[in-house]
Order: structure tokens, then C-alpha cells, then sequence
């Protein structure tokens, strides 16, 4: 039987919370064993949009990341249970036995992606199961069937796989067979504005480097004088440089271990 793997497209995610409804919908009130019992209605969610606020006003963007089990071939959860409930399927879903469960709490802090829930009126541990049902009748997971951007993708392990894809918290070494595209990365960003006149400059010419490769980014000011440097890699020093004709240049050299947003830069005339 081949894996079966998951993809979550970030750039595609708008937030809307299908997936999550969907999820709800689907497992409240059901027992589907041997794979679960019934979930929660309030308290947990299997599948969760997590809204990530970066950088700061009038700046500010949002990134929405349907956060669930990424069901790790070296999932940390299953050797840390002392009763065996984790285990794993002939096609790589993870899932916890509820009647094999005893409600010790040890798989929690255990997963590196703290995606595991306590239900206290059964006292046991839960967590997505892939919809294991549904995949044993050739469905798909509810939250992949729901989403209308085509967000979450679920098929065989190494067909969803691309050039843009990666892995959460690769450190963990858990081996998750959840892919990810378009995780949020950093980018600097900021406002230029003519000193003399303090008005908004469009155009102006940003050019972003990165001192440790040289790896150079470019980009334009927009018609409010505010540009954005998108997708750097985390961490290291950037040297930011800003010119337009007529203007001296203005350079600043800033970590990019997070957003970074340089606020208003003047551009003093020549």
C-alpha cells in the first residue's frame, strides 16, 4: 500500500475556515472505529487556521496556515506513549486508539507541532486521523474535499512533492509527510519619502543584498512611495540600498530574522 501524504498551500489559504467547519462537521457526534471517537464540539480543533500578523501598520499583512497532524514517519508522539495507543498505518496515517488510550498526556508535549488535544469527558488523546474512513472508502480527508482554493492537497507520498515545497520544523526530524508551499518567509519593507517636500516618492529603486551569499533582490516603490522585499532566507545581515534620480542614496543594513519593516526613509535632494 503507498503512503499517503498531505499538501497545504499557504499562498493559496484565504482564511476562510472551511477546512475547520468542515472537520467539525464530519467528527462531532461520529465514531468511526476503529480510528476515532467522537470529537468535541468545543475545545479542540483537529484542523486549525492559524492567522500569522506580520510586520506592523500601515504595513501589515496576514498569512493563514491550516495547521493539523502532519502524520511523521518518526512521529516523536508514538515512542513516547507508554501504551502503545500511536501507531501508524499501512499507508502512513497516524492515529490514536481510543481504546488503547489511557489518557496519560504523554503524546502532547511530545509532538513537535502540539496538534494533539486531551478530551477530558473520555480521557483520551485525539487528534486528526486523515480521515481514515474516508480514505479506506476512497474518499478524501473532509478538509481537502472542502477547501475552494485547492489549499490542502492529499495523495500519494512524492506526487504532490515540487521545487516549492518543504517541510515544518525540519530540526524536528520527524519526517512528516505533511508538504508545505509558500510557508511565510521574511521581507523588508518600508515608505520613502522626498525630504524637502515630505511627500511620497513612487519609483524609487530598491535593491536588497544579502552579505553572507551576495544574493541580490530588487524592487520599485509603489505609486503610495512603499515598496516590499519578499522570500528572504531567515537570518543574516541585509544591506538595503534606496535611489532615486535627483536624490542621494540612503543604505541601511538590517537582520532579517523576522519581518522587518524600516518605517518612513527619507531621500534628501542632490
Amino acid at each position: 500500500m503507498a503512503n499517503r501524504e498531505f499538501l497545504i498551500d499557504v499562498g493559496a489559504c484565504t482564511g476562510c475556515n472551511l477546512c475547520a467547519i468542515s472537520c467539525k462537521d464530519e467528527h462531532v457526534d461520529n465514531s468511526f472505529s476503529p480510528w476515532s471517537a467522537p470529537q468535541p464540539e468545543t475545545g479542540q480543533f483537529w484542523v486549525d487556521v492559524k492567522a500569522l500578523e506580520r510586520g506592523k501598520l500601515p504595513r501589515l499583512s496576514v498569512s493563514y496556515m491550516p495547521t493539523f497532524c502532519q502524520h511523521c514517519a518518526d512521529a516523536p508522539c508514538i515512542p513516547a506513549c507508554p501504551d502503545d495507543a500511536i501507531k501508524t498505518r499501512g499507508d502512513g496515517l497516524v492515529w490514536i486508539d481510543p481504546k488503547a488510550c489511557t489518557g496519560c498526556g504523554e503524546c502532547g508535549p511530545a509532538c513537535p507541532y502540539d496538534v494533539i488535544f486531551f478530551n477530558e469527558d473520555a480521557n483520551i488523546a485525539q487528534k486528526c486521523t486523515g480521515c481514515a474512513h474516508r480514505v479506506d472508502e476512497g474518499l478524501l480527508p473532509r478538509c481537502v474535499e472542502a477547501c475552494p482554493h485547492e489549499a490542502i492537497l492529499f495523495g500519494d507520498e512524492g506526487a504532490l512533492q515540487d521545487e516549492r515545497s518543504e517541510i515544518l520544523k525540519p530540526e524536528k526530524k520527524a519526517a512528516p509527510r505533511a508538504l508545505w508551499r509558500d510557508l511565510p518567509k521574511p521581507w523588508i519593507a518600508g515608505g520613502v519619502v522626498d525630504a524637502d517636500r515630505d511627500e511620497v516618492l513612487p519609483g524609487a529603486a530598491v535593491t536588497v543584498r544579502r552579505l553572507e551569499s551576495d544574493e541580490t533582490y530588487d524592487a520599485l516603490t509603489d505609486s503610495f512611495g512603499d515598496f516590499y522585499v519578499r522570500n528572504l532566507e531567515t537570518g543574516g545581515p541585509y544591506r538595503v540600498e534606496i535611489s532615486a534620480n535627483g536624490y542621494e542614496n540612503e543604505m541601511r543594513v538590517v537582520e532579517a530574522n523576522k519581518d522587518c519593516d524600516l518605517g518612513t526613509i527619507t531621500l534628501k535632494r542632490i
